[in-house]
């Protein structure tokens, strides 16, 4: 038989039929990354039939949207079928319900593939039960995936440090556009969630000559209203509530000059896909310095500031300096072909 790469999530989280999150683009990334060199299978519930076809995926049986005590058998279950399905191949398990993929590893694992987590950060030794569990399977991982030095050596486990998304080439249809013939100034795309900041950023901006495009579905109607009686009578802010397709997101910040990502709190510490969604996009990122994007001004694509209040945007609307960001962001993403290698090379895909 054949040698498989299988990226994994054993939730596979829906909400009315659409999976949520980093997992269904990091299983395409992985898809495309090793895409000649290695047959790759994605596995993931029911929701991942609406993302794969039949010969791209390996279907587990639930897709939990809740973590009850039924959601957490039934993820349980996910487990015990993906082992049962890999024997002898390379699974890569994704950061998805990580405590109950612990007590899957321990029931249903018994060493016979090479397997190796995602993990972004200290959850799996973040409580007592997590800890019991990852000491319990420890020696059946052959490794962790992870975005930082931190967190490899947290879990004293071999471990290869690549940013959450690797550039795989443009994915983005949408046309390049140039600097004055964009329609908005900023935008501000995805889930709206307090620790991002965007009743914050909209209160910097309504009003200004700059055009703001806030599109995403609110994590609650708390935050919907306070974000709508912002924006309720603001000519130059455009809201979209609800649910952003794919097709819509790459039209956004296609046209769309910079995206804001006001982190605040666990948002400023733990991994964003919407950066690296950006940055593959060819948009420069404006944002609050923290760790989660100290990357932007390590690398040069982008503008933080300490204090949104003291951000001066006149500062990034000159063309020259928005044009000094996209060919950084072109070396940038030329970088990403090491991390290939290098992902390659930990999970020895070519013995």
């Amino acid at each position: 038989m054949t040698k498989l790469l299988v990226i994994s999530d054993i939730r596979s989280n829906s909400v009315n039929g659409v999976s949520t999150g980093h997992y269904v683009p990091v299983a395409r990334m992985y898809a495309k990354l090793f895409a000649g060199i290695v047959n790759v299978k994605v596995a993931g519930g029911t929701v991942y039939a609406n993302y794969f076809s039949d010969t791209e995926l390996l279907s587990l049986p639930y897709s939990v949207s809740h973590t009850s005590l039924l959601g957490r058998l039934n993820i349980l279950k996910n487990c015990r079928a993906l082992f049962g399905y890999n024997k002898g191949n390379i699974i890569v398990m994704q950061h998805s319900a990580v405590v109950t993929a612990l007590i899957g590893i321990f029931l249903f694992y018994h060493g016979n593939s090479n397997l190796y987590m995602i993990l972004y950060n200290n959850e799996a030794k973040r409580s007592f039960i997590s800890r019991c569990f990852f000491g319990l399977v420890k020696t059946k991982i052959s490794g962790i995936i992870c975005p930082n030095d931190d967190i490899g050596r947290l879990y004293n486990l071999p471990y290869c440090v690549v940013p959450d998304y690797i550039y795989v080439g443009d994915s983005n249809k949408q046309p390049l556009l140039a600097f004055e013939d964009k329609t908005y100034d900023f935008c501000i795309v995805g889930r709206i969630a307090p620790g991002k900041g965007v009743v914050e950023c909209a209160r910097k901006l309504v009003g200004s000559h700059y055009k703001i495009l806030i599109a995403g579905k609110p994590e609650n109607e708390i935050l919907e209203n306070a974000l709508y009686e912002v924006c309720r009578k603001a000519d130059n802010i455009t809201l979209r509530f609800g649910y952003v397709s794919d097709e819509d997101y790459s039209s956004y910040l296609s046209q769309s000059r910079y995206t804001i990502l006001n982190y605040q709190g666990e948002y400023s510490k733990r991994s964003s896909g919407v950066v690296y969604d950006t940055i593959f996009a060819g948009v420069p990122v404006i944002g609050c310095r923290c760790s989660a994007l100290q990357f932007v001004e390590d690398e040069h694509i982008g503008y933080l500031y300490d204090s949104l209040d003291d951000f001066d945007v006149s500062k990034v609307m000159k063309c020259e300096r928005y044009n000094d960001y996209l060919k950084a962001i072109d070396l940038y993403r030329a970088k990403h072909k090491e991390y290939r290698i290098k992902l390659e090379q930990f999970l020895k895909i070519k013995e």
